[in-house]
């Protein structure tokens, strides 16, 4: 039997040479996984991305923005753009706010960028970008920019369960042994989310949920623009939370559904240097980094 040989992209030359029936099948199986990568990646860029990285993570107890904060081999904020950048997503909006012009010199061209004045919350935030969202129809990600455990499969998958399930929303949650101040899940079915309560305003029953919000979402976007007019800042920061738009979904009918994560790392932030420390760890044992000095 004999093997087809290219001379570059395709079969513009092709040859013929001993092939064993093993070989065949790892050939053609090597070249459907290719062409099912490439159809993944086209159908990704239909798909817009709103980065929120307006945050000053006063936490940090430093002069320098949270997400500029070097995580083993770059800045915090290039590990959630890199990945919006790897799953194929056609068009990536950056939210900047403090410290703007150093996370643009950080990240470059390439992406658009539009700025929250007030740090008034991730759902003033996302309002920032509606401008460059009015029209389009496809799917939007969003996504925190303090998240360095989000990769491109997991925003590929999230976009595939979104146009699959065809909800309002997917959420990507995790479950956490330890949820701490995390938005905490409240399901309402199966799959189905009836809420996300902040841990601060989270009731005693409410706060033994082990289901967390990873910040991370994939919205029908027609159906997300209208609602976030109708936040409101009635909560112990007195900020416009995005997470408030699933209860609005549910009351005006739609279905928002969870997405939980094979990782739980990924709803792993950083606010605080020893949280950036940890995810330094985490980030080692992964990559085989070599260890801080």
């Amino acid at each position: 039997m004999g093997r087809l040989t290219t001379g570059g992209a395709g079969f513009e030359r092709l040859s013929v040479v001993e092939l064993t029936n093993s070989e065949l099948v790892d050939m053609l199986g090597q070249l459907i996984k290719e062409g099912n990568k490439e159809k993944k990646e086209r159908k990704m860029k239909d798909v817009r991305a709103v980065v929120l990285a307006a945050g000053e993570g006063t936490r940090m107890n430093s002069e320098l923005i949270k997400l500029a904060h070097t995580l083993t081999y770059q800045a915090l904020v290039k590990f959630a753009v890199d990945a919006c950048v790897r799953s194929g997503i056609g068009r990536t909006i950056v939210v900047v706010g403090h410290q703007a012009e150093r996370i643009r010199s950080i990240l470059g061209e390439g992406f658009d960028y539009v700025h929250q004045e007030k740090r008034l919350g991730t759902g003033d935030a996302l309002k920032r970008a509606i401008p460059l969202l009015e029209n389009f129809k496809g799917e939007l990600v969003v996504l925190p920019g303090d998240d360095p455990f989000i990769t491109a499969p997991i925003l590929i998958q999230l976009v595939e369960h979104q146009r699959k399930a065809r909800p309002a929303a997917t959420v990507l949650t995790a479950c956490l042994p330890d949820p701490s101040h995390y938005g905490r899940v409240i399901r309402n079915g199966y799959l189905q989310i009836k809420r996300i309560v902040e841990s601060k305003d989270a009731s005693p029953e409410e706060l033994k949920i082990k289901e967390v919000n990873s910040g991370i979402y994939c919205f029908n976007t027609q159906n997300l623009l209208p609602l976030l007019s109708c936040l409101d800042c009635d909560n112990a920061e007195k900020e416009y939370y995005l997470t408030d738009v699933i209860e609005l979904f549910n009351q005006q009918g739609f279905r928002v559904e969870a997405l939980e994560a094979k990782d739980p790392y990924v709803a792993l932030g950083v606010n605080t240097a020893e949280e950036l420390e940890r995810a330094w760890k985490i980030l080692e044992r992964r990559r085989e980094i070599p260890p801080l000095s």
